[in-house]
């Protein structure tokens, strides 16, 4: 125990202060922390050295699980939605080069394979933090470049966590392994991050939400910290790293409404066990080693300065940024960071990798680290002689203003098959890891403790667990979005989007398969029957239907509010004219021959279908505002529906594709525009009102269906703000939950009457 102190005292004592002289010369604390780290080493022998290396390799251990925890609090998965597949196509050339480049690099040098690929590795990371440093430092945080860099960062970041996954399945495997072989290993990683991410994004942030009120800053500090380290243990029982797992947690808590707050408290935590990590890199630093291999260092640092800048300046332009930002970019990108040293750690625990390899990259990286600010100063230069020696038809293409991922036109098909995979892919993940959970630890823990009819336990519970997600699956009659688009846009996409609507069923009934035939054990007509009754309950329970919107609702408030809240002002009369000039309506007539006549809404189905709804139905003798599902359209009536502009559009194609027999009684306008229109009659004005859930009790758990808004007080719930979140296309059996705020349409008495009845009369 003394040693244990002893070493971790003299550690800290030469980390301060080296850490004080480096931030005095300005320079990054990481490099003074190394350089402790060589002073108390068996390396550098004028100074006392540590007597106990195996503690500081666990504090080192501790150290990389707390700063992969921090590095995913400060990521975001919004953010990464939003730099846009520009910053993806960058990183992927940019990261892609430099694998191939530092292999052939290892290659040429004559090192082994695996050497080659974790240089490879290594060399394709740059760092964040020295990046950020230099952008403060020359107050280039505001630039159009820099932001873009940054999102580069971003996914970099997410690339070297595969990466350092990828390289610890290809070292513990075979010598001659694969692609082929490495197929499992990878669909076990995706299959892994998809369920981590999906239940994780659904209960983390929940949870901080529920709680929120009882947390203080020691116990946000002790839960965050338990759930990293829990996340980690979960990593590495599934065969991942504990990196992995503590980035995992961190993005994930990085959604939760505390999460500033989280990362403000870690972040000693994270200093501390940071140093401990990067003193552990500096022990490694062998003097009379890096002199042995001072050409393979010199080397490195020309190929890591030099490929860097060409690849990082070849995918920004290959993004469709300028040549001036390309190479100011790339510029930037010149070093690498700390993430290597986890590689090369990885490596190194693995014993893959040989002991000259660790030490080399620690030199190259604080050699590029300093040479950073004199490549950013250098970009401009750079850039004047790339200009001065290039084709003028080629400088012409290069030098127009890049472009911007938000104006890209993206074929309807590619975003429905993109949207339809994505969906189809979590579904399956979620269903197969129900059916391995009751297959390898619900029955045999029923079966264990003996009991009676386990199989049929096991089944029924099976069941009720993936019930919301096959209901989804099972609600084939609704086109929505792209489908609807592509649907009533020519009749030739009718059969691919069937198949496409087909093999969602498919995915449903090889479930219900599973859990019949393989738990239940029943085989033959009685599976059969049992499947054809479950497809037909699950397809109409609405309250099945209920449960899987409040899942979906939750998990989309996770990954959005927090963002969306910045920019959510929370100003009820700004978001009512912002809805007011979002919904659009459009009234038509029925002609003598639609085959619509004598039909009611609620075989109509026109919010299934297009997501609009009909807000009124007049005829010579009547006029009824908010009709119910009962209601009828008669011969030579008119209606008017209220709908996005996209849904609108959905409608108009429907009618000239279906043959609906409608005309246009009035043009598309907005409600704004309507509710404002002067020659619209007093009877016929329209309204919007924002109604908070909380204030009505009566409304609190109920399904918009259920609700006695349209019934009773002739009005309809037109949209529905959950927190900053807006559900768009909120269900009819949608479960309104307390925070919600609903904004109702109706005419001004019928809503008057409402607010009177709902939120006075109690």
């Amino acid at each position: 125990m003394d040693t244990l102190l002893a070493d971790l005292a003299m550690i800290l004592i030469v980390a301060g202060i080296t850490a004080l002289i480096f931030k005095k010369l300005r320079q990054p604390l990481v490099l003074g922390y190394i350089v402790a780290g060589f002073i108390t080493s068996p390396n550098f022998t004028y100074f006392p050295t540590i007597a106990n290396k195996a503690s500081v390799e666990t504090w080192a251990e501790i150290g990389v699980i707390f700063l992969m925890f921090s590095l995913g609090l400060e990521f975001s998965f919004y953010k990464l939605k939003k730099v846009g597949s520009s910053a993806f196509i960058a990183t992927g050339i940019a990261v892609l080069d430099m694998i191939i480049i530092g292999y052939l690099t290892g290659n040429i040098l004559g090192w082994s394979r695996m050497n080659s690929l974790f240089l490879g590795g290594m060399l394709s990371m740059s760092s964040t933090a020295i990046i950020f440093k230099a952008f403060d430092d020359l107050g280039l945080k505001q630039e159009k470049f820099a932001n873009f860099v940054l999102g580069v960062l971003i996914i970099e970041d997410i690339a070297g966590i595969v990466m350092m996954v990828l390289l610890s399945t290809i070292a513990t495997a075979s010598a001659n392994v694969s692609l082929l072989e490495l197929l499992p290993g990878i669909g076990n990683l995706v299959f892994c991050l998809i369920l981590w991410f999906v239940l994780g994004m659904y209960i983390v942030p929940s949870f901080f939400k529920r709680y929120n009120n009882l947390f203080n800053d020691e116990t946000l500090l002790i839960v965050a910290v338990g759930l990293c380290l829990s996340m980690v243990i979960i990593a590495e029982h599934a065969g991942f790293s504990s990196a992995l797992g503590a980035f995992i947690m961190g993005s994930l808590i990085a959604e939760a409404p505390s999460a500033e707050r989280i990362e403000e408290l870690f972040k000693p935590v994270k200093d501390l066990f940071g140093a401990v990590f990067f003193v552990s890199v500096g022990m490694l630093v062998d003097p009379i080693l890096l002199w042995q291999y001072i050409i393979p260092v010199l080397i490195l640092i020309v190929v890591t300065i030099v490929g860097q800048i060409t690849s990082a300046t070849l995918g920004m332009l290959a993004a469709g940024q300028s040549l001036k930002n390309a190479i100011r970019s790339g510029c930037c990108l010149c070093q690498i960071g700390e993430f290597s040293f986890i590689l090369a750690k990885v490596g190194t625990e693995l014993g893959v990798t040989s002991d000259f390899l660790y030490p080399i990259i620690v030199a190259v990286s604080v050699i590029t680290t300093f040479t950073t600010p004199f490549c950013m100063g250098f970009a401009e230069p750079l850039y004047q002689l790339v200009r001065k020696h290039l084709p003028r038809t080629i400088l012409e293409r290069l030098d127009q203003d890049e472009e911007e991922p938000e104006a890209k036109d993206e074929n309807a098909w590619l975003e429905l098959l993109k949207s339809y995979a994505l969906q189809m892919l979590i579904f399956s993940v979620l269903l197969t890891a129900i059916s391995l959970v009751s297959e390898y630890y619900l029955l045999p823990y029923l079966n264990n403790k003996q009991i009676p009819f386990a199989n049929y336990i096991a089944a029924a519970l099976t069941l009720i667990a993936m019930a919301p997600i096959l209901a989804k699956l099972l609600q084939n009659h609704q086109l929505d979005g792209h489908f609807a688009i592509l649907w009533y846009k020519r009749r030739a996409n009718h059969i691919p989007i069937t198949a496409l609507i087909l093999s969602k069923f498919v995915l449903a009934v090889m479930s219900l398969y599973f859990v019949f035939h393989s738990l239940a054990q029943w085989h033959g007509l009685i599976c059969f029957f049992c499947i054809i009754v479950a497809v037909y309950g699950l397809s109409r329970c609405r309250w099945v239907i209920s449960q899987y919107l409040r899942l979906e609702s939750t998990f989309l408030v996770n990954l959005n509010e927090k963002h969306m809240q910045e920019h959510h002002d929370g100003d009820i009369t700004t978001l009512r004219e912002s809805l007011d000039q979002q919904l659009q309506i459009v009234s038509y007539n029925v002609k003598s021959t639609s085959p619509l006549i004598g039909k009611s809404l609620k075989e109509l189905s026109f919010y299934q279908n297009y997501h609009c709804n009909i807000i009124r139905i007049a005829t010579d003798s009547s006029n009824t505002f908010m009709p119910g599902g009962d209601d009828k359209l008669v011969k030579n009536s008119r209606f008017t529906i209220i709908g996005m502009p996209q849904d609108i559009e959905i409608f108009k194609r429907a009618i000239r594709q279906e043959q609906l027999g409608l005309e246009v009684r009035f043009h598309q306008r907005s409600l704004r525009d309507y509710m404002l229109d002067k020659e619209v009659p007093k009877e016929l004005k329209l309204f919007i009102y924002a109604l908070q859930v909380k204030d009505c009790p009566d409304l609190l758990g109920k399904t918009i269906r259920n609700t006695p808004l349209r019934n009773q007080y002739n009005c309809m719930i037109v949209s529905v703000d959950r927190g900053a979140y807006n559900l768009a296309y909120a269900d009819a059996n949608l479960v309104l939950e307390k925070k919600d705020l609903l904004w109702i349409l109706g005419q001004p008495n019928d809503i008057k009457n409402m607010i009177l009845k709902l939120t006075v009369e109690k």
